[in-house]
């Protein structure tokens, strides 16, 4: 075994002294899939994994592994395998069958085909340096569809399943696309009628606001109304008031002053007997005049002149005033004290007519 293998080129060697394997220093590709061979046909006798998932699936899972071979360490493969395809089947084969074994253990079947690419990543990290040991350097792991073996039959069934439930999740964001497309043309519908009524929406709010200002306005002035009907009537309650207190104040005092007047005449006829007696016969006079009434008779019966004989009604009144009986109860008569407002109103025309006497007096 040479330790320094021999670079691409032509040489002169003995075919019967040694053997030269051939050893790929490019990328070459292994594929487990039976339907597929590479070009070095490393890989004819690969085919796909087979898995136990962890919900009792069994899938048939590809692989495709990216490996390259350094030319200085190609002495060392092929000291310790012979050559590159019993590497590949005694090694690479059980290897990788094992790795994707334990990985599909701890996935569901959905798992497995979801995770893919976080599978393949973690594949590639992990089985890196497991190649490094046989001086194999790993490049790319791929891994592809899991597909339903002769033991197991519902993957099929799955698949369609998914597929069923990924069309029906790309329907329900069609649906809803379409919803939402619909509510945007309605309310571009909305908008454009509303564009075109804005003339009309404009003179309605218009109006709205005009009437709501002659509302305003019409209150306002119903309140100025009423404030004006309180107010008149405030004043004619208050003319009122004063009207009747200067009509009472006016009787008081034309009552005290016809009291004074009285009093004047009674002291200036000598007494309430006299004045009275005046004002018997004054009012007796004036009801004769005004009923026609014969004061003589025109015929006397009899002509005696004593106590039995027949006297007119103006005798019998007359004799009557000029009897002590009348002249008694006038002068027992009592009047009663005057009241206190009597007595001021008393005093002050007292005040006036003594000053206008005075005032005549003084001219004279």
């Amino acid at each position: 075994m040479w330790s320094a293998p021999l670079l691409p080129g032509k040489y002169a060697f003995n075919t019967y002294a040694g053997k030269v394997v051939m050893v790929p220093t490019t990328n070459f590709i292994l594929k487990w899939n039976k339907r597929e061979v590479g070009s070095h046909r490393f890989d004819e006798n690969l085919t796909e994994v087979s898995l136990i998932t962890k919900d009792a699936f069994e899938p048939s899972l590809p692989l495709s592994v990216v490996v390259h071979i350094d030319y200085r360490k190609a002495p060392l493969v092929v000291q310790r395998f012979g050559d590159v395809k019993k590497l590949v089947e005694q090694t690479l084969d059980p290897m990788v069958a094992a790795y994707f074994k334990n990985i599909g253990q701890t996935k569901t079947l959905i798992q497995l085909l979801q995770d893919r690419s976080e599978i393949q990543r973690m594949a590639g990290q992990e089985m890196r340096d497991k190649f490094g040991h046989y001086n194999l350097e790993l490049e790319e792991v791929l891994i592809g569809t899991p597909a339903s073996s002769n033991a197991d039959t519902h993957i099929d069934e799955i698949l369609t399943q998914l597929r069923a439930r990924q069309i029906a999740a790309e329907q329900i964001e069609t649906y809803g696309q379409q919803q939402r497309a619909a509510v945007k043309e309605r309310e571009l519908r909305e908008a454009e009628s509303r564009a075109s009524e804005q003339p009309r929406l404009t003179q309605s709010e218009l109006g709205i606001v005009v009437q709501a200002n002659e509302g305003r306005a019409q209150s306002e002035l119903a309140k100025q109304k009423a404030e004006q009907i309180r107010a008149l009537a405030e004043a004619e309650a208050q003319r009122v008031r004063l009207m009747a207190d200067a009509e009472a104040e006016r009787a008081a005092r034309v009552g005290v002053a016809e009291a004074l007047a009285i009093e004047e005449q009674v002291r200036a006829y000598g007494g309430p007997k006299l004045q009275l007696t005046q004002r018997v016969l004054t009012r007796f006079s004036e009801a004769i005049e005004k009923s026609g009434v014969d004061v003589v008779p025109r015929v006397v019966v009899g002509g005696g002149q004593g106590k039995e004989g027949t006297g007119t009604v103006l005798d019998s009144l007359l004799a009557l005033l000029l009897s002590e009986k009348v002249g008694g109860e006038a002068g027992h008569f009592v009047a009663r004290p005057p009241g206190e407002l009597a007595t001021q109103l008393r005093a002050e025309l007292r005040r006036r007519v003594n000053g206008e006497a005075t005032s005549e007096r003084g001219k004279s």
